[in-house]
């Protein structure tokens, strides 16, 4: 039976790591789009008129690539294979 107090705990400390990584690529995230807003507001500035899309986070937030989504992708398919050893029998 894999569900024993060493793979439980393994599967909580994989957990952390990967709701640390999450955090850190949220924060990448917001930085990404605080700078995108400074950029159409200097555009807007300058007299550019042009779609803009809403200022602050949005559902739809994504990163164009960075170490700390690279980060979150690993540490995810550490904790998934973390817990399929848990749910082996």
């Amino acid at each position: 039976m894999s569900m024993d107090r060493k793979t439980i705990n393994e599967a909580i400390k994989q957990a952390r790591e990967f709701n640390v990584a999450a955090l850190a690529a949220l924060e990448r995230i917001d930085a990404e789009n605080n700078e995108r807003d400074r950029r159409y507001a200097e555009r807007n500035a300058a007299g550019i008129s042009e779609p803009t899309p809403a200022p602050g986070p949005q559902p739809h937030d994504h990163s164009w690539g960075s170490k700390e989504t690279g980060a979150l992708r690993r540490k995810s398919m550490d904790l998934t294979r973390k817990l399929a050893e848990l749910r082996k029998p």
